[in-house]
């Protein structure tokens, strides 16, 4: 919501808060009449400011309660609600503006709406705060008349409220009117995660009272074995995350109305937890909330490192829905509506990584609200079962498969759970031999149990799951195969029928049922899709070869990326899955004719590693969109392959912020614009470079910072300097990364000199270092303390490092040759003199100028200079946001602008009789001078940054500086 005036807005009671609002802005004054509605008693939650529907965003939407209000700016509506251009499209008026967003609510909550009362007529309203129009529509847009009054679908002027201008008297009849009863339930918000928060605690206490039992112990390893199927297996907090998906699970299930909420591994929970958490969960109408409402409560609850380690990044709801507007397009749609109508089978749109289900909400909406589905004049039935048919999801993980079915049944509230075709399957079909596929060749799919007992199930047999259901639940039972399962076949393929369920039969008697029905319904599932698709769209994972952790799994992925000529040669250790997800989920299930859109990071425009990709997939890419960094922090792209969608980028408008999540592509498109792509400018070479012989040395002066790592170690969280200053009690920052997690934080004493300044990439800003971290480094001059061996606390910090330290190879041995790995520490001690430190990686590149003794950590890269003037200089240079675009193309891989922006972008060095060298050196001074004064100690990293970068912003330096960066590098600077 809208920040809220102060002012009147404070007061208890209703009375005069509206008369003399002192804001002329639009935002302002609709703050202010939420204000005044909450001081009447409307809760918050049921205000929606900037209400997506599907004719744009209302204002403000009191959504059970049928009032539509929409705020002008003063003056707007000084000629009345009913003058050309008084609306937000060309000539419309503010009534008509208002006629057609109300209509398209009206429509909708006839569709969702589960209590369908007819006793609330919908009020429209207008206003700038000071003069209000309202109208009425009956309750239901078909009805030629309701109660008698001929509304129905047509306005009715509120003459008592018609041009009026507030006054005392007229506030009260105003509550009166808005503050009106209720009509259903209340809308769940688009975050409801904290209504969860008792009942995690009440599973928490279920599960440690019930842990030992042997219904529990089994429901877990059902849970754990379908994880370990899906190389999903935790690490770490196996009994946490058990629960947290427990509730995740029971959660979606009760959300989309289905009624076995229990079934697979949350049959554990009490009877008494599921009602009570079917009461809260029934208290909502969670129909009408536009979005993924299971999103928030994903993140808020699944630790980030959970979430990261698999390359989840959520898609926000206005990027999906652009995508699937664009993607697919009415003659797709038309073909599906010929194909459903004569009984052929209809082509499907597909996420292969559907997570929470965001791209498939967004696909079902697109369908049903199509002009050629309007047009076709399907029963509502009719076009819910093509929606059904059409959309379809897999995901690898079974708490996103079950989101994913809550989202798209909540646009499809009549289907049942058999028609939502969402699977848990791996989109790669990759062999993992310790689960139970073994392979995937051809249409057959074999198995291997964890004893190493093989079959193979026909693909002939996997067309229908009330077939495998029947096969399975036999085996798991010991029973024999159900009669009538291969009638009408051959003798070889019952023969082969026969010999699979006998063998299974065995599996599940000798070595338990594990997950059979599970693991065989998922895969055929995924299997049966192959060649079906007509459109795919998805943001797969985002996770680059170093990160997987898995050696089966990275030794299958290089085999694939291999054989399918994705793989760049050399290590390749910034290899994408996301590119082999392309490339290989286009093989396995596009059909004839189809086309694909994917949400990949930046560096798939550009990177090494991604060449093999960009050619690759349906004769190569033909249309790429460039969202830079509004969907996620990091910066990402669209790729379209076989769709005609431009090429083209998305920026911001001047003035306004970015998109949110939850916003409607309307509103992104309020918030943005399309600008043609430029031309990449060509890749030289900076002198920076090649600089070393200038400095007087033999290396590169663009140096890699120390690494100080583990934090729980060398990094002090507190630091009290003793008495006569020689020594320091110490404290560490505790790791959030296993195995250094386990050691929480160490404490002692050290001599008072090992305590030193470090800078670090959370520590900077544009033009400014406001602050700096304390580390523990046991030097003295330029080198070792040869004291530190008797230091009690380094002794401790060094033997913990050689008890958690990795196997590995290439692992530093001790932790003196950790924090000073490639020399990092000693490079730096006693050099003093001037250098200009940067990001190693991010959204944009943030620079500094900076003089002294402090220890430059690895997550920033320094650049040694010769005098202030250059240091101030090469400043402006990297900070410039004119310079921006170009740093970023000359990324190779992921975020890391590392050394590469001194290959790919010609910077030159400073030269003092160089007049816009000289001019933008002065410029960056000022701005160091301005970035310091706007920043206090103890900002966050983001805010600190756009603090620095607004204070440039309204002194005019920020324009400066990029105007003088366009004369020294005009082919670069944008």
């Amino acid at each position: 919501m809208s920040r809220m005036p102060r002012g009147d807005a404070g007061r208890s009671g209703s009375e005069g808060i509206l008369l003399a609002p002192p804001f002329e802005g639009e935002d302002d004054r609709r703050s202010y009449i939420c204000n005044w509605l909450a001081s009447i008693g409307v809760p918050a939650s049921s205000m929606r400011v900037e209400y997506p529907t599907a004719e744009g965003s209302i204002d403000l939407y009191l959504t059970n309660r049928r009032v539509v209000i929409e705020v002008k700016k003063g003056g707007r509506l000084e000629k009345g609600p009913y003058t050309e251009g008084t609306g937000s499209r060309g000539g419309e008026s503010a009534f008509e503006q208002l006629e057609r967003y109300l209509k398209a609510e009206r429509a909708r909550e006839r569709l969702y709406l589960e209590d369908g009362t007819r006793d609330k007529n919908w009020i429209g309203v207008v206003t700038d705060c000071r003069v209000w129009y309202m109208w009425e529509w009956g309750s239901d847009p078909d009805a030629g008349t309701d109660g008698g009054r001929g509304l129905g679908d047509t306005a009715a002027r509120i003459n008592a409220w018609h041009g009026r201008t507030l006054d005392k008297g007229g506030i009260g009849r105003l509550a009166r009117l808005l503050a009106r009863g209720t009509v259903g339930k209340e809308w769940a918000t688009a975050d409801m995660s904290d209504m969860f928060r008792p009942l995690r605690s009440g599973l928490d206490r279920a599960y440690a009272k019930g842990r030992g039992l042997r219904e529990v112990r089994v429901q877990r390893g059902l849970w754990l074995e379908q994880l370990r199927a899906g190389g999903n297996a935790p690490e770490s907090d196996e009994d946490d995350l058990f629960v947290l998906h427990t509730m995740l699970i029971l959660a979606s299930r009760m959300i989309s109305g289905q009624g076995d909420a229990r079934r697979g591994f949350a049959g554990w929970v009490p009877d008494e937890l599921v009602v009570e958490m079917r009461g809260v969960i029934d208290e909502y109408n969670w129909s009408q909330q536009t979005g993924d409402v299971l999103r928030a409560l994903y993140r808020r609850y699944v630790p980030a490192r959970h979430r990261l380690r698999y390359g989840e990044y959520y898609t926000p709801d206005w990027l999906a829905e652009i995508m699937c507007r664009t993607i697919i397009d009415d003659r797709f749609i038309r073909e599906q509506i010929r194909s459903f109508q004569s009984g052929r089978a209809v082509q499907g749109v597909l996420d292969p990584a559907c997570g929470s289900g965001t791209f498939l909400y967004h696909a079902v909406r697109r369908i049903l609200e199509s002009e050629p589905v309007k047009k076709s004049y399907l029963a509502r039935p009719d076009a819910e079962r093509l929606a059904c048919l059409m959309v379809r999801g897999m995901d690898i993980h079974p708490v996103a498969v079950e989101m994913a079915r809550a989202n798209v049944r909540r646009l499809l509230p009549d289907a049942g759970d058999e028609d939502v075709m969402i699977y848990q399957g791996d989109s790669l079909l990759m062999p993992r031999p310790e689960a139970t596929v073994l392979g995937a060749g051809g249409s057959d799919l074999p198995l291997t149990s964890p004893q190493g007992r093989h079959l193979v199930l026909p693909g002939w047999f996997l067309a229908s799951d009330a077939d495998l259901s029947r096969f399975v639940r036999s085996a798991v039972d010991d029973a024999d195969m159900p009669e009538g399962l291969g009638s009408g076949l051959d003798g070889y393929d019952r023969g082969q029928l026969a010999e699979s369920h006998e063998r299974l039969r065995r599996i599940a008697r000798e070595e338990g049922n594990g997950v059979w029905l599970w693991y065989i319904l998922n895969h055929a599932g995924s299997m049966r899709l192959r060649g079906t698709i007509g459109r795919i769209v998805a943001n797969p994972p985002w996770v680059t070869f170093d990160k997987i952790r898995e050696a089966r799994q990275k030794s299958e992925v290089k085999r694939m990326a291999k054989e399918r000529g994705l793989w760049a040669g050399g290590s390749s250790t910034k290899f994408d899955l996301a590119a082999l997800f392309v490339d290989r989920c286009a093989e396995l299930y596009l059909g004839e004719g189809g086309a694909s859109g994917w949400v990949l990071p930046q560096s798939a425009l550009r990177g090494d590693t991604w060449s093999g990709l960009r050619g690759a997939v349906g004769g190569g890419m033909t249309a790429v969109w460039d969202v830079g960094n509004l969907a996620f922090q990091s910066h990402a792209c669209v790729m379209f392959f076989g769709a005609d969608a431009g090429r083209r980028a998305l920026a911001r408008r001047d003035g306004l912020a970015a998109p949110r999540d939850g916003d409607t592509w309307a509103e992104a498109e309020r918030r943005t614009c399309w600008v043609e792509q430029r031309r990449a400018a060509p890749e030289e070479r900076s002198a920076w470079a090649d600089a070393a012989a200038d400095m007087g040395g033999k290396r590169s002066p663009v140096r890699r910072g120390a690494s100080m790592i583990p934090q729980c170690l060398v990094w002090a969280r507190t630091v009290r300097i003793g008495r006569g200053g020689a020594e320091a009690y110490v404290e560490t920052r505790e790791s959030r990364w296993p195995p250094w997690s386990q050691i929480g934080s160490l404490r002692g004493r050290v001599p008072a000199h090992w305590v030193r300044d470090c800078i670090s990439s959370a520590d900077l800003a544009p033009f400014a270092a406001p602050t700096r971290t304390k580390c523990i480094v046991p030097v003295d001059g330029d080198g070792w303390d040869g004291a530190r061996s008797k230091n009690r606390f380094w002794r401790m910090a060094c033997d913990q490092y050689a008890a958690h330290r990795g196997a590995g190879q290439g692992t530093p041995k001790t932790l003196e040759d950790r924090i000073n790995y490639n020399n990092g520490i000693f490079d730096q001690l006693g050099r003093g003199g001037h250098a200009v430190i940067y990001n190693k990686s991010g959204a944009s590149l943030r620079a500094c100028a900076i003089q002294g003794p402090d220890i430059v950590h690895d997550t920033l890269h320094y650049v040694r200079c010769a005098n202030r003037r250059e240091a101030a200089f090469l400043a402006g240079v990297l900070n410039s946001d004119a310079m921006q675009p170009a740093f970023r193309a000359a990324r190779r891989n992921t975020r890391d602008f590392a050394e590469h922006i001194w290959r790919a972008v010609p910077v030159p060095r400073y030269d003092r009789r160089n007049r816009a060298h000289s001019r933008l050196a002065d410029a960056s001074g000022r701005a160091a001078a301005a970035a310091a004064s706007a920043l206090g100690g103890g900002m966050a990293p983001h805010a600190a940054a756009r603090a620095a970068r607004d204070a440039l912003a309204a002194g005019g330096l920020a324009g400066r500086i990029d105007g003088l960066c366009r004369e020294v590098l005009p082919g670069h600077a944008e």
